[in-house]
Order: structure tokens, then C-alpha cells, then sequence
């Protein structure tokens, strides 16, 4: 089994990225990738415009039970209110997984008191935080979430991109120092991947794609780290779905 865990469904007014329910699932399909932790791309920046990206990958989920689930993404600038009603609501009354930080795309650093208040709420609401790293210095420098993973080591914390090659030392040191970090390699080359899978082994890295023009590269890697005897037919495994399903405590369908 194959399962993403970082794609997108919208329109992104930061990166120019867009993303139907249809084109990624179609992506999915060609691939044969069982499904995805679908986030938004970032909207226009409105609580309601939130709102309605956070609907339709509820929506996803329905129509793909045991398939596709859901990650909140609100601009943690929000006044508190605001962001902990959407982000409670997507836990709990939408049954989304995790909850992400953009720093370039929401302009925070993580340590920051707005960032930091959202590992508080994953905290309270018992869910993963995942937070984009690599481009974007200096909040998306991986080392801006040692704070965050000392104060809440009962939050697992993923690291997207895992620092994007420029920054991978930062990411693997994290990892290496903190139980609660994970490492998600979209974006690095086959060298990062295998320091990774070497430092910390398969059981902390997780497979996943954050944009599908990425999707047939980001398999090749990992099915050459396998032929290569790098990782096992266990590991590949676990990196393929495994890790994605225990952290984000994923009910996968067979």
C-alpha cells in the first residue's frame, strides 16, 4: 500500500498552486496510491474562505472513507478565537487528522507565541502538528521547532520537507534529539532520504508528494533506496504507509 501524507486540494494564493478533488484523485489512481492527508492550499486570507476549503476536503472524506483524510490549515494570525472555533471544529466535528503551519505562506515562525499557541491546541485536541520546512528562511529553518518540540514532547511533530536539502542537518538533528519528530522527505534528494533513513530508520519517515508533478519522482526514490538494500522489504513498507497511519492514528482501508 501506498499512502501520501502531505497533498492539497485548492487554489494558492501564496504559491500559485492549484488542485481539484478530481485531478488528485485521477493522480492517485495513475499512480496507484491508496490515498492521501489532504490539506488546503492556502486561500485568500478570510476565515470563510477557510471555512470552505476545510468543507470540501470533509467532503473527500466522505466520499473516500478510509481513504482520504483531513488536515486543518488556518493562518495561526487569526485572532484566538477564530482560529481555535475552525481548527476545533475540523477535529472535532470533521474528524481531521492533523493540523498545519505554513510559515512563509502565514507569515510566523513557529516558536512565535501565535505558533507556539498551536501546538496548545494540538495538544488539547490530541492531534499532530505538521509544519512546512526548507524554503522560506528564516521561520521555515527546521531548527525554529526545537522549542516546540521541548515544550509539548506529547505532540508528534512532522517535519515537512524535512529542510528541503539546504536544511536537512537541521532536520536530522532534530530528529535524533526529540522521539516526537518525524521526518517527511517531499522535495529532497535521494542522499537526504538516505541519511534519514540511516540516522533515524523507516519508522520515523513517511512517504508523501505535496504537489503531483512530484508524485512519480518522490515513488522512484524510495523504490531505488529499496533495490539499492537500503531499505527492507519491511521498511519500505513502513515508509510507504506504515508511519503515516501511526502517527496521525489513520483507520487505513484494505
Amino acid at each position: 500500500m501506498i499512502f501520501d501524507a502531505h497533498c492539497h486540494i485548492g487554489e494558492d494564493v501564496v504559491f500559485d498552486q492549484r488542485t481539484t478533488e478530481e485531478e488528485l484523485m485521477e493522480n492517485f489512481n495513475r499512480y496507484g496510491i491508496h490515498g492521501g492527508l489532504v490539506q488546503p492550499y492556502i486561500p485568500r486570507p478570510y476565515v470563510e474562505e477557510f471555512q470552505k476549503i476545510h468543507d470540501r476536503i470533509y467532503q473527500m472524506t466522505r466520499k473516500y472513507p478510509g481513504k482520504i483524510f483531513g488536515m486543518a490549515s488556518m493562518n495561526p494570525h487569526f485572532s484566538r478565537e477564530d482560529y481555535d472555533r475552525e481548527t476545533r471544529r475540523c477535529v472535532r466535528e470533521l474528524h481531521f487528522a492533523a493540523i498545519k503551519i505554513t510559515p512563509p505562506g502565514h507569515g510566523i515562525s513557529p516558536c512565535s507565541a501565535d505558533g507556539m499557541h498551536v501546538f496548545e491546541l494540538a495538544r488539547e485536541l490530541q492531534v499532530p502538528v505538521m509544519v512546512h520546512t526548507g524554503m522560506g528562511i528564516p521561520f521555515a529553518d527546521p531548527a525554529k521547532l526545537w522549542p516546540c518540540a521541548e515544550a509539548f514532547p506529547q505532540v508528534p511533530i512532522v517535519v515537512a520537507h524535512a529542510g528541503a536539502n539546504f536544511y536537512t542537518q537541521q532536520a536530522l538533528w532534530l530528529a535524533k534529539t526529540y522521539e516526537n519528530i518525524y521526518l517527511e522527505p517531499s522535495g529532497c534528494g535521494i542522499e537526504a532520504i538516505c541519511d534519514m533513513l540511516k540516522a533515524v530508520g523507516p519508522t520515523r519517515v513517511m512517504f508523501s508528494t505535496d504537489v503531483r508533478l512530484q508524485t512519480g519522482e518522490a515513488l522512484e526514490k524510495f523504490w531505488d533506496l529499496h533495490w539499492r538494500g537500503i531499505l527492507s522489504d519491511q521498511g519500505l513498507e513502513q515508509v510507504m504507509y506504515k508511519t503515516a497511519a501511526e502517527v496521525f492514528k489513520l483507520n487505513l482501508s484494505q
